[in-house]
């Protein structure tokens, strides 16, 4: 068996001992999967994930962002083994630390990614060099480019509270990490920590104020056939390296464990972990997830505001009932 955490203590053992109850490796996404409010993991599910780990599966983060923003508590190495990170850019061993994958873009395919979206007027985020880049003008978009939708969801009553909620929620990782993280940076312009960028680009983002701007901003980069470019809402963006997705940083650690789909579960509720209801073979998604979303799962959890990862580990990994999907 491929170099693990079993290794030493179930090598060797057959598949059913090593996965004793179906699943070997569990993924999760980050914000509003097992992180609240961009910075807050309750204690019951980070004792969920503990509870899980020492029951013998294999822990890891499939996340879109970089390592040096995943909430701290993530990663200590009796929650979680490894951290795919930057939408599958980077797949980090936690317990040694040790950079274990990195496919990046260029620094010329970042700045041509720049470049081509120059018409739209966007507000640009990166990741690269071990920081995190985020443009003013971003803090600006979140509450100006949601003023229409905002307007819209208070004629209707049922959809108020979730546009309000929404705002809030950006609102309060904006402040969270400008605040309490050295390696986040506010920037007044991305494009010259970009060409100064010593390695590679793990990825880059950005936001548009009009929604079928930023529908067309996605077109245009799909057409370049060089990048992954996700939609996170209406009006955001996440692009990668082409073929890097969460989708294919979970398949590469699949393949280092020798997991097939059926040993694997994952966790999400957003865009980009779309591509992980396609290589695992039970796909999760959150009560607070998007429809798209919903409707590419395995199975359906309680949102992240109940504690919904907990609520269907310890049902469904820690009882006795087995994997429900």
């Amino acid at each position: 068996m491929a170099s693990s955490r079993y290794d030493g203590h179930t090598q060797g053992l057959p598949r059913k001992a090593r996965h004793p109850r179906g699943a070997g490796l569990l993924l999760f996404d980050l914000d509003d999967t097992i992180v609240q409010a961009g910075s807050f993991v309750s204690p019951r599910v980070l004792d969920a994930l503990r509870k899980a780990r020492r029951a013998g599966y294999v822990l890891a983060i499939a996340s879109g962002r970089p390592l040096c923003a995943v909430h701290e508590a993530l990663l200590s190495p009796d929650v979680m083994d490894y951290a795919i990170c930057s939408n599958g850019a980077t797949v980090t061993r936690l317990a040694d630390a040790a950079s274990l994958r990195r496919q990046t873009m260029s620094r010329e395919q970042a700045l041509g990614c720049l470049h081509a979206l120059e018409p739209f007027s966007p507000a640009w985020n990166g990741f690269f060099d071990n920081k995190a880049y985020f443009e003013w003008k971003g803090a600006s978009y979140m509450l100006t480019g949601r003023t229409g939708a905002v307007a819209r969801a208070t004629r209707q009553t049922p959809r108020r509270g979730a546009a309000v909620l929404r705002l809030a929620v950006r609102g309060m990782r904006f402040l969270h990490r400008t605040l309490t993280n050295k390696r986040h940076r506010q920037v007044l312009r991305l494009r010259p920590h970009l060409e100064g960028a010593r390695g590679g680009i793990e990825k880059i983002g950005c936001t548009i104020l009009n929604a079928q701007e930023c529908a067309a901003a996605a077109q245009v980069l799909r057409e370049t056939g060089q990048f992954e470019v996700v939609a996170m809402g209406s009006t955001e963006l996440e692009i990668t390296a082409r073929g890097v997705t969460k989708g294919s940083g979970a398949q590469w650690l699949m393949d280092k464990l020798h997991l097939a789909a059926a040993d694997c579960v994952a966790f999400g509720d957003g865009g980009n972990d779309l591509p992980l209801s396609e290589v695992v073979g039970c796909f999760v998604a959150m009560g607070n997830a998007d429809d798209e979303v919903k409707a590419a799962a395995t199975d359906v959890c309680a949102p992240v505001s109940e504690d919904g990862v907990a609520v269907w580990i310890e049902k469904n990994l820690l009882g006795q009932g087995g994997v429900s999907c």
